[in-house]
């Protein structure tokens, strides 16, 4: 697709098409990779591995108020100019296009129900696990790490890196879209 050719508006939906699913999967990834790995460090003092869990539901509270909203403009971009997109020359080319910038935009909406139906439980055992540290806290008692926590966080970082690929995979079908 010569992108000369095609009306800005639809290039700037492309640019952030592209731009929001690859920060989406770094963004995610980043929370696998840097801050889940930094939870497991066997090295942490008893003390901070006991709050692994709140460490680890701090972070997530996080992504979950960022994530959505850069999610919806993205797959909405892939979306908007999936649509518009002008006919070129070759009907089979422009269809070709408009159906990568769908599967773009479809792959980056789809870490929703991939965290619903895959992360859930692993999710709600982690929280529990975070109420309990820090009703523990409150009450004074002392916090250990108790025995599920660790295999929790590496089922979660396994399960949010696979989310992570979802964007990632986007960002290449809407290259693989614009310039091939």
């Amino acid at each position: 697709m010569a992108l000369v050719a095609v009306p800005s508006g639809i290039r700037i939906a492309l640019a952030v098409g592209l731009s929001g699913s690859a920060w989406c999967s770094g963004a995610i990834m980043a929370c696998s990779y840097v801050a889940g790995d930094a939870l497991l460090d066997p090295s942490l003092p008893a003390s901070a591995a006991a709050h692994a869990s709140s460490i680890w539901q701090s972070i997530y509270t996080r992504g979950y108020s960022a994530n959505p909203p850069i999610v919806l403009l993205t797959a909405s971009s892939f979306a908007y100019a999936a649509y518009y997109l002008p006919n070129p020359l070759s009907i089979q080319s422009i269809h070709n296009t408009r159906s990568l910038l769908t599967i773009a935009g479809l792959l980056t909406a789809s870490i929703i129900p991939y965290t619903l139906l895959t992360m859930r439980s692993t999710n709600g055992a982690l929280h529990a696990k975070a109420a309990a540290v820090k009703e523990r806290t409150k009450n004074g008692a002392e916090i250990l790490l108790d025995d599920g926590t660790v295999e929790l966080l590496q089922k979660w970082n396994l399960l949010n890196f696979g989310r992570g690929t979802l964007p990632l995979l986007a960002t290449g079908v809407g290259i693989y879209a614009i310039f091939f």
